[in-house]
């Protein structure tokens, strides 16, 4: 099947090279941000001297075990008996503010044995994530900002626009990610000071170079049988592309978000999909 293709390599050494770079992507003043770096003649990744690797056993305490982490959906469906999608409780019609949301998947997370108390990134990224190399697992821990949830594609009198996610609406995105690009993320849990709390996710250990955009198209249209759209709708950077099949759009693809492995595999580190119903599907009409 398709998605075998995307899975990506996860090396198996049990410390990686230091010139192991982890990918978090950027989109410009809405945001991910990649930590830029040079690719040597190797293809290699090497790690800039502006971002020290850090020390967990030093800087951050015990890391999240791996063996802890359950997929989006799961955690989705986990946080959703509190939550619905749009911020209200399903026995309320009061709207939560995030914060107020927060508490609620503090209080469901401590209860699952996923509350990470004062765990927090080491490496500063963009306006959506921050970082934390877990070398042991050949992994990158991945954290919203404080109090924050990344950013969403919603629809205004029916024309999409990029705007502040809610804590259920991020990992609906990230869990449509998996579902378009294969299962690269997995959810690990809460981590953060109180009233300060981060969505935590894991991403493995990959090396390779920046994808080209004939690369990301032959990825999207051949491979993923999805059609090009003509104008991304201001979502994501001015550079990036965006795609629709039937029921999906995905937007923020350009080569800071994807990359080819040595053996000539795609991956797409981060996107920003969104689902589709028949009224806003004609946002789109060709």
């Amino acid at each position: 099947m398709w998605w075998n293709r995307l899975v990506p390599h996860v090396r198996s050494s049990p410390k990686p090279p230091a010139e192991w770079e982890y990918f978090s992507t950027t989109f410009s003043c809405y945001t991910r941000i990649l930590l830029e770096v040079a690719i040597n003649d190797d293809n290699k990744i090497p790690l800039s001297d502006e971002f020290n690797r850090n020390n967990p056993t030093e800087k951050s305490g015990s890391l999240p075990p791996k063996s802890k982490d359950r997929s989006l959906d799961d955690a989705f469906n986990q946080f959703k008996s509190v939550l619905s999608t749009d911020g209200e409780l399903d026995w309320s019609e009061t709207y939560l503010d995030r914060s107020e949301q927060y508490q609620l998947m503090e209080q469901e997370a401590r209860k699952l044995g996923v509350l990470y108390e004062g765990l927090e990134p080491v490496v500063e990224g963009g306006r959506e994530h921050d970082l934390l190399f877990d070398d042991k697992n050949g992994s990158v821990l991945k954290f919203t900002k404080p109090s924050s949830a990344g950013y969403v594609v919603d629809f205004m009198d029916e024309k999409p626009r990029l705007t502040n996610g809610d804590p259920l609406e991020y990992l609906q995105r990230l869990n449509l990610h998996n579902e378009v690009f294969g299962d690269f993320t997995q959810f690990v849990g809460l981590g953060g000071l109180k009233n300060n709390r981060r969505i935590m996710t894991r991403q493995p250990a990959v090396v390779g170079r920046k994808s080209t955009y004939e690369e990301i198209e032959k990825l999207m249209v051949e491979d993923l049988g999805f059609t090009k759209l003509p104008h991304t709708y201001g979502i994501g950077y001015d550079e990036s592309i965006a795609f629709i099949r039937d029921d999906v759009a995905v937007f923020d693809l350009r080569p800071a978000n994807l990359f080819t492995t040595d053996t000539g595999m795609v991956i797409a580190i981060d996107s920003i999909p969104v689902r589709l119903n028949e009224t806003n599907r004609k946002a789109f009409a060709q």
